[in-house]
């Protein structure tokens, strides 16, 4: 009997599950607590020092350092190392256990199971024990194979745990386990059971083992004996529920077994999963295990052997033991069945037996226990090949789509990572499959979230994929679901789909792709070719250099998509090449069909869902192949045909797909000119925020605005995706947006459609026209407007016709009604008392009165009511010759007709005018009738004949009606000669809405015959007349459709046709104005009303031509008959109101045609006209006399500032205009321009000739503006770029002109003005290098104009390429010049352009505007200083620079300026800004003793800054975009009216925008100066340098040091700033509003600058550092000294020393505790000393500071300052 072995510290060897079995029985035994706790220590052989299964043990430890040479005593070495006193011994080689456990046993360390002697012996097949006859029973015969556990003590106790039957295995391993045996008979089972204790017994086996028997249900014999025994089969614990392994451990220590083993019940079947690919012979695919994923369910157990992570190899391939417990054979199979089916594992490069195990559970003769010893090796050979599933050929082309998507996904972040998103490639389309020796090419398309579009043929099939992880699948197709397990191969997919596994491959090949732009030199393949690893295939040249693109493998070249001496972009595909693989033939495959997967119309859903839901989703990015996108194309037209004009079904389904129009259009819209709309955007630049967002995936870094992120959010909530952090899913859904902004453009047709429907139907829809209607529409129209500009124009048309149309017509409706009731109340009395006032109103009444005139003429009895018509006539002569001294109107009956006669006297001849209502039809004998009333009239007199007629036929157009007319007239008889016939036709047979409207044609008559005026078509002409139809004599007109009281006319210029317009004309009978009592802004309901109605029109119009063809130049004209008595303010905002109506018709000018009170004029009135002109999206309202000449057509001038506006830039001579059209002032000159070019010493002089007769591609000139504080005039020398002559590109002509004016600004002292546009040097075949010579020339004379001082302020008036941008820079940008340079949104600035950037194979952008627009480049370089969203605004922000910065001609400062801020105001009343965890409200409160006492709260420098300048002047921010130059704010603007350079520090932390470096700041901190903060302050002191005076408000804390800025060169910007300051000349005032440390104190001494004068606010603080950081770095010993000396130190530190055992360490402990607080408190107590002695009052002794002041006189002192500094200059004040 073997003596209790002591149990202390447990060595394990053992992996996998079976380890943690051991190391959880280990935990259970010590939780019993029956014995001394057992320690763990788990030996491996894992490259992980720290194995998955080994969480469980107290110690890791790796079992020897080389395990290929190890021995057994480096293993037990190993051991003894790490103290173990015994050891549990899995899987080891059988000839090496007996060794080891004999080793371990002379070593003193016990080994947990049989001794060594026990092991060689069983481990001997010829020395088991002869039970049975085996050499019988392996004769051949079927046999079954049993393995039974025993379990047996050092007491005489053996365990039998029981049969199960191993039958179905594969090599040495079994697949399939079953316990207990149900094809063993009892006797035979108990017998079997008795052999293996016998055997135990006569061997005096201790611990476990498994002893393996065959049988042919009747004979039995033993073949092995497992002395091993690993505890990788369940089926006994699972059936008794005990865990034998703790057992085992008792046993080792000793313990007796009970006599009895515990009870087993029910039925156990386990299977093992292997790493092994039954389609290949069962070999070991190694590889990483990326999925794992087992059941969990009611007698189901798992004992895994990997993990995610783990590798997979020949030398172990189990991946776990799944067991199933049942109370019967068929309830544990369907467990154990359900188990597998829910398990998931994938291999990357290899497989598992998954679906081979599941296909032997299926099989008949398994579930009958048909099986024998041979029965698997069978059924392999007899095993079919897989049937071919159409699922599996729609999942892996649906895999095959998504890892090419994937692959451009990972390309589209890689271009958006550089800032320069392009979009995806297009994906799924020919992709070819392999798939059982058959090759399929598919379409594949992602139609929606989640769902997918497969095209077979003309098979197409809609498969839902609920992605459950990076390999599991939920596929919904054809109404039923598949769960698939998808793992990728080198060249295609294996995929598992229910019992069994497929293999697809990829026939398509892979594309290579260029890796920059390039122009393709060669090719060096053809189709068909075999190529190898490495081999040259192309090549490109980019740069003018030559590379050789080679195959990235071994394949087939299966296309070439690009050929010889083309250009390709970054990323384009070269060719497709295949990898060459062998196909995977299997016997018996046949081609699959896929038509019972066909997609089915699902007819439960509306028809609207069925075609906008999937518009909508290819709206959002999503696939749909061609001819699925025409179809539905075609049902929604059909739609809007057949459906009820008011479904609301149809309503809302394209209410759903406008909002996502709109909401895509808002998030990528560069930023433009500002439009004078509304409904326009605020200027923002949303496609640089999306750019910036893809960039980064970080909206905090990014920049994002509140604003922008909502909308954003909201976009991409229709992916699914909520929030913006960072997600797979969140970059998917980025990519299907970024792809839908190519959409907008091919959708714009859907769009247009549904918002003409909504015209079409404005009646029936009507009702619906709600706020969320409106809210949409401008949504609509602001998104579009500039990019899809004809659905901004068809929005604002939608919006004026349900929103801005009805109150008009409402208010026409209420003009009628009085109109009506002032006839109704005549026909009723027709000698009421105020009869003369009811038809003074039928007269007057603005609005067109024929059609109610002819309503009550028929509506009344010829007998009953002659008087109430004879009235009407009256009313209608009245109404149309009011514009004549007409005489008396008198009525006659001729025959059955009524007529009206009057005549008057014009032009020196006398006018008869007969008016009559009649049926057309009577027209001819309507003539004979009156021939007796024409017989007397004066035979000199013209005759002009009225007519207002009625037709039952149909309506016809007007062409069809004239043509009648003509008929009709043609068989008249006047028997006189009629002037003029004037005919008015109704047609009753007509829809309500047409049945007022008439139309009007005129004829002109001689001796013979009548011919129709067609100028005069739905044109009275009178009418006519009035509206001085004659002024357009110049063109051929045509009448277009338009109002009722609208004329509209298209017209061609006759002497040049290119001269196409079109003219609206209308009159305003009204001019009542109508204020509004909350804003107080005045109105003019019915003058605004007559424009909205012809910009409707005039829109409507130019839908009809494409926009390059569209009329231009178009003019409206609207005649106000009343007086004029708006002053001049009011005309201003009536232009303001004005704009928005006239957005994107292409308006040269409004006209307006007044009557001005005036008593010198006759009649009192001055007729005058008003123009209303956009010139750079700046309004323009002049005053000019009426003229008396027709309208010119275009000449040169015009035509050339309509090519310049085709380029996106100003004409030099509008600029002029721009800048010279204000009228003058009070007692001030006018504002003016004098042309200057060469004389034939190149001199600039004075020239007089026509705007526009300039011969070089350049103007010059004197521009001269006045104001009160400069009346002689701001003169600068004005260089204007001239876009219609080669765009302004450069030769000797041009750099001449630059030059002698650069002369002329520095002889005279003038500021040099340029509008510049170029693209660049003259590239001619008679011209080139000279060019460059005469541009170099230039640059040379910029570089001593602006070394002498010279100013030069850029206005980029489009794109500037080449010299000009040199040019620019020289000018503007190096840190001495003084100019500024403004940017707008049609400006850019490139050396080279994107055209040529390209097809060099240089690195490129999408647009010019990336390479030097503003926002990406410009402003955030600090290239250009300041951004205007017009040109317009650029004109007006460079004469706000000029106010606050020109200096006349001999004088010294810019002028004081006039202001009603009072000098001595107390800034501490002034608000400051609100700031997250700041308490300031006021500018007071940052110098408050009780808010912040040591001035270290954040505060809001700007806010400091505004209450220091003058309230009544707006301040001008440079460089306000510079990047990473936030902490430095610089102003220009007025102090006391004293124009000042303002600079501040910013005193909060400012969040840092884009990469930021580990090695930099993570935000710029408050008071400090970055590089290019200080680089701006550098350049903010030179360009105020010798112009005006400098103030500087600090809170310096220096400059920072880290890393980052160090290597951003801090030290040379912080010297500029030295430098700057030294060279300075005129005042500065130097101001500390808070603390003033560090380097500050090096670049703005007062030693570099004898004009420099300091002050601080009370309560700054100012030293060379911080009182802390002084104590902590400084003043170190002196801290660590007074620490020592402290008391309680000293205390402590001898309580320490005299310490012994265990209080030693206490009072250590406490030592160091006293001293750390100490510490501490004289840190705080140094610190103090240090700030109570370096005060600011110190710094006033000492000289570094001139005086202190009180936060009151912050204000008055710096005006004080720059007084008593401007008159050290020789200036008063």
């Amino acid at each position: 009997m073997t003596p209790v072995a002591t149990v202390q510290r447990l060595g394990v060897i053992d992996s996998g599950e079976t380890a943690v079995r051991v190391l959880n029985a280990v935990g259970g035994l010590n939780d019993a607590g029956d014995a001394p706790p057992i320690t763990t220590v788990l030996f491996h052989d894992e490259p992980d020092p720290q194995p998955w299964y080994g969480r469980e043990a107290d110690e890791i430890k790796p079992l020897c350092e080389n395990v290929e040479q190890r021995s057994i005593d480096d293993v037990v070495a190993c051991l003894r190392a790490a103290d173990v006193d015994t050891l549990w011994l899995g899987s080891w080689p059988g000839e090496e256990r007996a060794g080891l456990i004999g080793a371990c046993a002379a070593a003193g360390i016990g080994v947990v199971g049989p001794n060594a002697d026990t092991v060689r012996r069983l481990s001997d097949p010829a020395q088991l024990p002869a039970i049975g006859d085996r050499a019988a029973l392996l004769d051949g015969r079927p046999l079954r194979r049993v393995e039974v556990d025993i379990l047996a003590d050092d007491h005489g106790t053996v365990w039998n745990l029981g049969g199960r039957d191993v039958s179905v295995r594969r090599s040495h391993h079994s697949l399939v386990a079953e316990a207990p045996c149900a094809a063993v008979s009892d006797e035979l089972a108990t017998a079997i059971c008795a052999a293996a204790s016998d055997l135990a017994r006569d061997v005096g086996y201790r611990g476990a083992g498994m002893v393996t028997f065959v049988h042919d249900h009747t004979d039995f014999a033993i073949t092995a004996v497992d002395c091993i025994a690993p505890p990788d089969h369940a089926t006994s614990e699972e059936r008794s529920g005990a865990s034998f392994i703790g057992w085992r451990l008792r046993v080792h220590r000793g313990e007796a077994l009970p006599e009895q083993e515990p009870a087993a019940d029910g039925v156990a079947m386990e299977v093992r999963l292997l790493a092994e690919d039954p389609d290949d012979g069962f070999a070991v695919g190694s590889g990483r295990v990326a999925l794992v994923s087992f059941p969990v369910g009611t007698g189901v157990r798992v004992d895994a052997n990997r993990r995610v992570g783990d590798r997979v190899d020949e030398t172990d391939s189990l991946l776990a033991i799944i067991t199933a417990w049942g109370p019967d054979r068929s309830v544990a199979l369907t467990r154990i069945r359900r188990a597998l089916e829910r398990t998931a594992v994938v291999i990357e490069g290899g497989t598992t037996n998954l679906s081979f195990l599941l296909a032997l559970l299926d099989n008949e003769q398994f579930q009958r226990d048909e099986v024998d010893h041979r029965w698997l090796d069978r059924m392999i050979a007899e095993r079919p090949p897989p049937e071919p599933d159409p699922i599996v050929l729609l999942a892996a082309a649906v895999e095959a789509y998504e890892a090419d998507r994937r692959r451009a996904q990972e390309a589209f972040y890689a271009s958006a990572e550089r800032g320069r998103p392009r979009q995806p490639d297009e994906v799924g389309v020919g992709i070819e499959l392999g798939y059982l020796g058959e090759s399929y090419r598919l379409d594949v398309g992602c139609v929606a979230p989640r769902t997918y579009s497969v095209r077979f043929g003309r098979t197409v099939a809609d498969v839902t994929v609920d992605r459950l992880d990076g390999y599991e699948r939920r596929l919904t197709c054809a109404g039923r679901r598949h769960r698939i397990i998808v793992s990728p191969t080198e060249f295609g997919f294996r995929l598992q789909v229910g019992h069994a596994s497929h293999v697809i491959q990829r026939e398509d090949g892979v594309l290579v792709r260029a890796g920059w732009p390039a122009l393709i030199v060669s090719t060096l393949v053809q189709p068909g070719d075999v190529v190898v690893e490495g081999q040259p295939i192309a090549v490109l040249e980019s740069m003018k250099m030559e590379t050789t693109v080679e195959a990235p493998f071994a394949g087939v070249v299966l296309d070439l998509l690009v050929t010889a001496n083309s250009q390709v972009e970054r990323g384009a595909a070269l060719l497709r090449l295949r990898p060459q693989v062998s196909k995977v033939v299997l016997p018996g495959g046949r081609r699959l069909d896929l038509s019972g997967f066909e997609r089915t119309i699902d007819f439960s859903r509306k028809p609207c869902d069925r075609v906008y839901e999937p518009l909508g989703d290819y709206l959002l990015g999503y696939d749909l192949a061609p001819a699925e996108l025409r179809r539905l194309l075609t049902e929604q037209r059909r739609l809007a045909e057949i459906a009820d004009a008011a479904d609301a079904s149809l309503v809302a389904c394209e209410d759903g797909l406008l909002d996502i129009f709109a909401e895509l259009g808002s998030l990528y819209r560069p930023q433009t000119e500002v439009e004078h709309d509304d409904l326009a955007p605020s200027g923002e630049n949303t496609q640089e925020y999306l750019v910036s967002f893809l960039q980064w995936l970080d909206a905090d870094r990014a920049g994002l605005p509140d604003e922008y992120r909502a909308r954003l959010e909201r976009a991409l909530d229709r992916f699914g995706v909520r929030g913006l952090g960072r997600t797979p899913e969140l970059e998917a859904a980025l990519m299907w947006l970024f792809r839908s902004f190519s959409r907008l453009s091919e959708l714009s047709p859907v769009v247009l459609a549904i918002l003409e429907r909504r015209l079409a139907h404005r009646d029936a829809l009507q009702s619906s026209a709600d706020a969320d209607m409106r809210a949409r529409l401008d949504r609509l129209a602001t998104a579009t407007q500039g990019r899809q500009q004809p659905v901004a124009d068809l929005a604002r048309d939608v919006r004026f016709h349900y929103f801005d149309e009805p109150p008009i017509e409402a208010a026409a409706a209420e003009m009628y009604s009085e109109m009506a009731d002032h006839l109704a109340h005549l026909a009723a009395h027709p000698d009421t008392a105020d009869r003369e006032e009811r038809i003074a109103r039928l007269v007057w009444c603005p609005h067109p009165m024929r059609s109610m005139l002819l309503a009550s003429w028929m509506a009344h009895d010829a007998d009953a009511a002659s008087t109430l018509r004879q009235l009407l006539l009256e009313i209608h002569l009245r109404r149309y010759y009011r514009t004549r001294e007409i005489g008396v109107i008198t009525g006659e009956q001729y025959d059955r007709f009524l007529v009206a006669a009057v005549d008057y006297g014009h032009d020196h001849e006398s006018v008869h005018v007969v008016a009559g209502y009649l049926p057309l039809d009577d027209l001819p004998e309507w003539s004979t009738a009156i021939a007796d009333h024409l017989a007397p009239v004066r035979p000199d007199a013209i005759i002009v004949v009225d007519l207002v007629t009625w037709s039952d036929a149909e309506r016809h157009d007007i062409a069809a009606t004239a043509a009648e007319v003509g008929e009709l007239l043609a068989a008249c008889s006047f028997r006189r000669r009629i002037h003029r016939v004037n005919v008015t036709v109704r047609t009753s047979h007509a829809p309500d809405a047409e049945r007022r409207r008439a139309h009007s044609v005129s004829f002109v008559g001689d001796e013979r015959s009548f011919t129709e005026e067609l100028l005069y078509r739905d044109l009275h002409p009178m009418l006519a007349e009035r509206l001085e139809i004659w002024r357009l004599s110049n063109f051929v007109l045509e009448r277009r459709p338009s109002p009722e009281d609208v004329y509209l006319f298209d017209g061609v210029a006759h002497d040049n046709p290119r001269d196409h317009r079109l003219f609206a004309l209308a009159e305003i009978r009204g001019l009542t104005p109508v204020r509004d009592p909350e804003t107080g802004a005045t109105t003019y309901p019915r003058l605004e009303r007559v424009g909205l109605l012809a910009m409707a029109a005039m829109r409507s119009e130019l839908t009809r031509y494409t926009p390059r063809d569209r009329p231009v130049a178009n003019r409206l004209v609207l005649d106000v008959q009343t007086p004029w008595t708006l002053p001049l303010q009011e005309s201003n905002a009536l232009a303001q109101r004005f704009a928005p109506l006239a957005a994107r018709v292409g308006l040269e000018k409004v006209v307006l045609k007044v009557r001005i009170p005036d008593e010198s004029q006759p009649e009192g009135l001055r007729h005058a006209v008003l123009h209303i002109e956009d010139v750079g999206h700046g309004l323009i309202v002049r005053e000019e006399r009426a003229g008396d000449e027709p309208v010119r057509p275009l000449g040169d001038y015009q035509q050339k500032v309509l090519t310049a506006a085709r380029f996106g830039s100003p004409y030099p001579y509008e600029i002029v205009r721009l800048f010279t059209q204000h009228p003058p002032a009070d007692g001030l000159p006018s504002d003016s321009f004098v042309e200057l070019d060469l004389d034939a010493n190149d001199r600039l002089v004075p020239v007089h000739r026509e705007p526009g007769g300039n011969s070089a591609h350049i103007v010059v000139g004197l521009l001269t503006n006045h104001s009160s504080v400069v009346p002689e005039g701001m003169q600068r020398v004005a260089l204007l770029s001239d876009p219609t002559q080669g765009l302004g590109n450069l030769a000797e002509p041009e750099c001449r002109r630059v030059n002698a004016a650069l002369s002329y600004a520095l002889e005279h002292r003038l500021p040099v003005e340029w509008f510049a546009v170029s693209s660049g040097a003259l590239i001619a075949m008679d011209s080139g290098t000279e060019n460059m010579d005469w541009i170099a020339l230039t640059l040379r004379r910029l570089i001593e104009f602006t070394q002498a001082g010279g100013e030069v302020n850029i206005v980029v008036t489009g794109i500037n390429v080449g010299g000009q941008p040199y040019w620019n820079a020289e000018a503007t940008m190096l840190t001495h010049t003084q100019g500024i340079l403004v940017m707008t949104p049609s400006s850019t600035m490139v050396l080279t352009g994107k055209q040529a950037l390209d097809f060099s194979g240089a690195v490129s952008a999408e647009d010019n505007f990336g390479i030097g627009g503003y926002h990406r480049v410009m402003g955030p370089n600090g290239q250009a200083q300041y951004w205007a969203p017009s040109f317009a605004e650029a004109c007006s922000l460079l004469l706000r620079h000029y106010e606050l910065t020109y200096v006349v001609p001999g004088e010294r400062f810019p002028r004081r300026r006039p202001t009603a801020d009072p000098i001595d105001r107390d800034v501490r009343a002034s608000g400051h800004a609100a700031l997250a965890n700041c308490p300031f409200s006021t500018v007071g409160d940052v110098f408050s003793a009780e808010l912040n006492p040591e001035r270290k709260q954040p505060f809001d420098m700007r806010s400091i800054m505004r209450a220091v300048a003058d309230t009544d002047s707006a301040p001008l921010e440079r460089w306000k975009d510079l990047r990473d130059g936030d902490t430095s704010i610089v102003w220009d603007t007025t102090v006391g009216g004293i124009p000042v350079s303002l600079l501040g520090i910013e005193s909060h932390t400012v969040g840092r925008q884009g990469y930021v470096p580990s090695d930099g700041p993570p935000a710029w901190t408050s008071g400090t100066l970055f590089p290019h903060s200080s680089r701006k302050a550098a350049r903010a002191i030179n360009a105020a340098n010798g112009n005006r005076p400098l103030v500087v408000l600090a809170n310096l804390s220096g400059f920072d040091g880290s890393p980052e800025s160090m290597r951003r060169r801090q030290l040379e910007f912080g010297a500029e700033i030295g430098r700057a300051v030294t060279n300075f000349d005129g005042p500065i005032v130097f101001v500390v509003v808070s603390r003033y440390h560090g380097g500050a104190f090096v670049v703005f001494s007062k030693a570099l600058n004898e004009e420099m004068e300091i002050a601080a606010v009370e309560g700054s603080y100012a030293s060379v550092i911080g009182g802390a950081p002084a104590a902590a770095t400084v003043f170190a010993r002196e801290v660590k000294q007074r620490t020592e000396r402290d008391p309680q130190v000293r205390e402590a530190r001898e309580a320490a020393a005299s310490a012994s055992g265990t209080d030693a360490a206490r009072r250590r402990t406490e030592l160091a505790k006293i001293t750390e607080q100490v510490r501490s408190e004289k840190l705080g107590e140094v610190a103090d000393e240090f700030d109570g002695i370096h005060t600011i009052e110190r710094a006033l002794r000492v000289g570094s500071v001139d005086r202190i002041i009180a936060a009151a006189d912050l204000r008055p002192y710096v005006v004080d300052a720059l007084e008593r500094g401007m008159a050290r200059h020789g200036v008063t004040p």
